[in-house]
């Protein structure tokens, strides 16, 4: 089933994060039973495998679609197939891919900011810094952000349609 997942604008000020490489969050850290959760919800996406990344600290998890599912453009996806990758705690951000105007729609609600490798041209201009969820209600967002990055990386269309409104979202990330 499909759903349209309607996104607030992130209470508080944004975290305070690191500009240059390694790119990382440096304050507004989540609770540890949140960041697994999301692990754990992450991992239950259809298609999904986690790995290594090449991009990131071995302690973080990169999200991956198999090949059969990989049916995104080219900068649905980090690097090969891997179109997420999650850090891991204390700061527990999530780097994810997203097209243009949902990344836009996303940072301008202030859940997310443009990775420095993105402005500068060394890697797709899709990929953000989705920041940590604070509580179970950021952890739904932060799931469902990463579900339309998985539903981008598999060649599905996705739009803000207004009011905060993301359409093409599936419930299940199919």
């Amino acid at each position: 089933p499909r759903l349209d997942l309607v996104l607030p604008a992130r209470v508080g000020p944004r975290p305070r994060t690191r500009m240059a490489l390694p790119h990382m969050q440096l304050d507004q850290w989540p609770p540890a039973e949140i960041a697994q959760q999301l692990v754990d919800l992450a991992l239950s996406i259809p298609g999904t495998r986690a790995k290594q990344s090449r991009m990131a600290f071995p302690s973080s998890l990169a999200l991956c679609l198999r090949d059969d599912f990989a049916d995104g453009p080219p900068d649905a996806f980090i690097d090969n197939h891997e179109f997420c990758l999650l850090h891991s705690l204390p700061g527990a951000s999530i780097h994810l891919t997203l097209p243009r105007e949902v990344r836009d729609s996303v940072i301008q609600l202030g859940w997310a900011e443009q990775h420095p490798g993105a402005r500068a041209g060394i890697i797709p201009q899709t990929v953000v810094m989705l920041y940590a969820p604070r509580d179970s209600e950021e952890l739904r967002i932060a799931f469902q952000l990463i579900c339309a990055s998985s539903r981008f990386a598999k060649g599905a269309s996705l739009q803000f349609t207004g009011n905060g409104r993301l359409s093409g979202v599936s419930s299940w990330a199919g």
